[in-house]
């Protein structure tokens, strides 16, 4: 078995199911993986020295399409830094939405790449450029844009040379803007993670790479992303660490209400029928692709199982603070999305800004002792409050 290849022991659906247990405790869920290749390495992680690219570097960003948006990619590769160097507190950030193109990624640079100042960024973008047919050129212009912008900004980058097309045709066209990801790499002198060939290899050694529709990622996709990614870091021989939990500051204690209809206006005073979400189910009984959204900290309201046809649900929770304050919302999950506060509207979207935990962020006010959050969705909605450093 090769160096790229070294993570495929075990199916990602086995570990969805089967092989992962949840253990409740406290506030959180914890997904624990059977260990196997994919669980710490028999050697002192502490014994291995940081490479030269992680130097300094806490707060890593992943940045692209739906190849990353939702993808389990990002914690396996910061669960495993974290397992190899446990004197650095790796924080993980996603910026992904799906759909997206260079172009797009280039107009939402400052908002949601450099204002909030991450330390290195991880780049994996062209796949939508090749299927709208964008010219090589502007998708050159882009990238060579963003890439600028952040070493200009004193921050990191690394490069993904995406995964590949299961249509030939498309494959084949898709050279270019994978030529163009190198060109731009070796013009600053950055770090690449070769995804697009470890999928290759994965396909040929008979692994489950792509999905059915040979664009997005099969059961062994997502560790084949996060391969790619700590190969570049130079840490080939550190086998990954697949477990997925609950992101930090997320609220996981969900009610769930009856259903109710998608289209506005909406009245969460009028919801009946609550009753407690139940994670635990959400993680064991859903299909491989969808477990891992519940045991990363989403409510999902129909889970498991799927929303009728037109219709939602609210969840409620709530927050405990010892003292009132400013604080910051995080949120992320499914459109139309729409969340109350202590009963006022704080947020609401009808576009996809991110399925997971961290695509918006907003500064609400918060009072002492509990507060109520209640929030529409009907497939999944990512929660989280981070009290202000600056409060009493």
């Amino acid at each position: 078995m090769n160096e790229t290849t070294v993570f495929f022991e075990q199916p990602r659906a086995a570990r969805c199911r089967a092989l992962m247990k949840p253990l409740r405790l406290g506030a959180a869920l914890v997904i624990l993986a059977t260990p196997s290749i994919f669980s710490a390495a028999e050697e002192n992680p502490a014994s291995r020295a940081l490479p030269e690219i992680l130097t300094g570097v806490k707060k890593i960003l992943f940045y692209g399409d739906s190849l990353t948006d939702g993808s389990d990619y990002p914690d396996y590769v910061v669960n495993t830094l974290q397992r190899e160097f446990p004197g650095v507190k790796f924080e993980r950030m996603n910026s992904a939405i799906v759909g997206n193109t260079a172009a797009d990624l280039r107009v939402r640079l400052q908002a949601d790449v450099l204002d909030r100042k991450p330390d290195l960024v991880l780049i994996c973008i062209g796949t939508n450029d090749r299927i709208g047919n964008r010219p090589i050129a502007d998708f050159s212009a882009d990238l060579e844009s963003m890439v600028g912008d952040l070493i200009h900004a004193g921050i990191r980058v690394m490069l993904v040379r995406p995964s590949p097309f299961g249509n030939p045709k498309r494959e084949a066209a898709f050279q270019d803007n994978l030529a163009v990801i190198q060109e731009v790499a070796a013009r600053h002198h950055l770090p690449v993670a070769d995804a697009h060939q470890v999928f290759l290899d994965g396909a040929e050694a008979g692994r489950e790479m792509l999905g059915t529709d040979g664009i997005h990622h099969g059961k062994d996709g997502f560790a084949g992303m996060a391969r790619a990614v700590i190969n570049a870091f130079g840490l080939k021989d550190v086998p990954l660490d697949t477990s997925v939990h609950p992101w930090p500051y997320l609220l996981l204690d969900w009610e769930t209400s009856l259903p109710v209809s998608r289209k506005p206006p909406y009245e969460p005073g009028s919801a009946t029928g609550w009753k407690a979400f139940d994670r635990k189910a959400a993680v064991e009984q859903q299909p491989w692709a969808e477990a891992p959204f519940a045991a990363r900290g989403a409510w999902m309201p129909f889970a498991p199982g799927k929303a009728p046809a037109g219709m939602a649900a609210y969840g409620r929770t709530r927050y405990h603070a010892t003292s009132a304050g400013k604080a910051e919302l995080r949120l992320g999950g499914s459109p139309p999305m729409v969340v109350w506060l202590n009963g006022r509207q704080v947020y609401a979207t009808t576009k996809a800004r991110g399925y997971h935990p961290d695509a918006d962020r907003l500064k609400v006010d918060i009072q002492a002792g509990d507060n109520e959050l209640i929030v529409l969705s009907h497939y999944m909605a990512f929660v989280g409050i981070r009290p202000s450093e600056k409060r009493p």
